[in-house]
């Protein structure tokens, strides 16, 4: 196999200094690709912990796998990743690519590789072997603590717990590799394809999540407005300065987490302000789709 490996840092390519903190050194994989039976070829478009993360970083990274597809015929990508944004770049590659015909698997740790805790090793091996399953699309690749490893299709990934390095996905796994064999658990679901985009550095897009009490920020600016629902897929319509806050919005209002059981009375009025529901998808997908149709004069096609 002819295999691209990117690597742009994280815990995955870092490493503990004299000072006691983790950082990242350019090109620091710790024999990630031993054992590897493959003909690699290695990128690196930056090496920064994800965390930095920011729109010249995503851009930077859908350019390079954008020219993997370009220059030479690849049996797959592999990129490594930091845990702590790894939802957002694999949320805009498969905005980018999710309809490629090879598999682009992303890979993360949840320790530096040195830690006998990590599993960097273990995610890198199963991405490695679901190559071999040659099934096109954006996928990542992670074996949580004490369960089998799992492959999750890119644009279902949802956001880390708090303290918990755990990955779960909407619909649960692709698939899973039982006794090192691949066992697809989802047949088929709806891939977009914007194709190649560039990012401001800054989001056009304010992200907002309801809470109880809360002080609504000025929208100025925003070219969007994504509003996170509580998980009854609710918001406070009846609340003064929420209601205040949609009806100044110059922005289009957008809200994530509703429509997927019986609608609340207070969802009655949505429409009124100006409020447009999003199908169910993952949070922080709904918020790279809107950045990436808002940066680039592209529809959303709700």
């Amino acid at each position: 196999m002819k295999i691209a490996v990117i690597f742009t840092g994280g815990t995955i390519g870092s490493s503990i200094f004299d000072d006691g903190y983790i950082r990242t050194t350019p090109q620091n994989n710790n024999g990630l690709l031993q054992g590897l039976d493959a003909d690699f070829s290695v990128f690196e478009p930056y090496t920064t912990l994800s965390e930095q993360l920011d729109g010249d970083y995503i851009t930077k990274l859908v350019s390079c796998v954008n020219d993997r597809l370009l220059e030479e015929k690849y049996d797959g990508i592999i990129i490594t990743h930091g845990t702590d944004t790894l939802q957002y770049s694999a949320s805009a590659l498969a905005l980018a690519f999710g309809d490629c015909n090879i598999p682009i698997v992303l890979v993360s740790s949840n320790f530096i590789l040195t830690d006998p805790r990590s599993n960097g090793r273990d995610n890198m091996k199963f991405a490695f072997e679901f190559l071999k399953e040659k099934i096109g699309g954006v996928f990542v690749s992670y074996k949580n603590s004490g369960e089998a490893p799992e492959i999750h299709v890119a644009k279902f990934i949802l956001p880390h717990r708090p303290y918990n390095d755990t990955i779960r996905s909407m619909h649960g796994p692709f698939g899973r590799f039982e006794d090192d064999s691949f066992i697809r658990l989802i047949r088929d679901y709806e891939k977009d394809s914007y194709g190649i985009f560039r990012l401001n550095r800054l989001s056009s897009v304010l992200w907002i999540k309801a809470h109880a009490g809360m002080r609504y920020p000025e929208a100025f600016g925003a070219k969007a407005v994504l509003i996170e629902s509580y998980h009854s897929g609710t918001l406070p319509t009846l609340n003064r300065d929420f209601v205040e806050f949609c009806k100044n919005c110059r922005a289009p209002l957008y809200l994530t987490g509703a429509g997927h059981e019986e609608p609340y009375e207070s969802s009655k009025l949505f429409s009124e302000l100006g409020i447009r529901v999003l199908p169910e998808t993952s949070p922080i997908y709904a918020y790279m789709k809107l950045w990436v149709v808002s940066d680039n004069g592209l529809n959303y096609n709700i």
